[in-house]
């Protein structure tokens, strides 16, 4: 298992256990609805800051779509909105800013991976604390197969060059006599 798709589970698993604590300290000063929003924003802003890590992207790139989802966020009796405008901005960072390459692959990783994390999230029907904090953890999982699809900039960058075995031995009597 590669490590973003290691950090996206351990990440979502995070935000499953996280996000409602997170939402009950700022109700009692912004009320409920906004402090969920705010919080889910958190999490997406989260996890666009790691993308972007990972690929070496510039934090500035990815600024002005989550200055975007914060008004949406912001923006009063805007809940169906919200969730589908941070689906999109959450496929625009992934595949628009951090992660490039083919068009049609990486279309169909957002699809898959966008569609399918909205639809178990719609299937569990959050209610209840316990049913979000699932939903949020299996929309991570989905999300991680995203890095199967498409693969990472790390595997992109770098070809396996074929190797003299003699060469390489020497580096590593080299490395041996040096650390001694």
């Amino acid at each position: 298992m590669n490590k973003p798709v290691r950090t996206t589970i351990v990440f979502g698993l995070a935000s499953g256990l996280l996000l409602l604590p997170a939402a009950w300290l700022m109700t009692t000063q912004l009320g409920w609805p906004l402090a969920f929003k705010l919080s889910l924003w958190a999490d997406a802003a989260l996890y666009a800051l790691l993308l972007a890590r990972w690929t070496k992207t510039r934090l500035l790139s990815i600024l002005f779509p989550l200055l975007l989802l914060l008004g949406a966020a912001l923006w009063p009796h805007a809940y169906a909105g919200f969730f589908l405008l941070g689906l999109g901005i959450f496929s625009w960072i992934r595949s628009g800013i951090c992660f490039m390459g083919p068009p049609l692959r990486r279309l169909t990783a957002e699809v898959i991976t966008v569609v399918g994390g909205a639809g178990i999230v719609a299937m569990c029907g959050p209610g209840s604390h316990f049913t979000w904090a699932l939903a949020v953890w299996l929309f991570f999982l989905v999300q991680a197969l995203y890095f199967f699809i498409v693969p990472s900039i790390a595997k992109q960058g770098t070809a396996v060059q074929p190797q003299d075995p003699f060469l390489a031995a020497m580096r590593e009597a080299e490395k041996t006599l040096e650390a001694s």
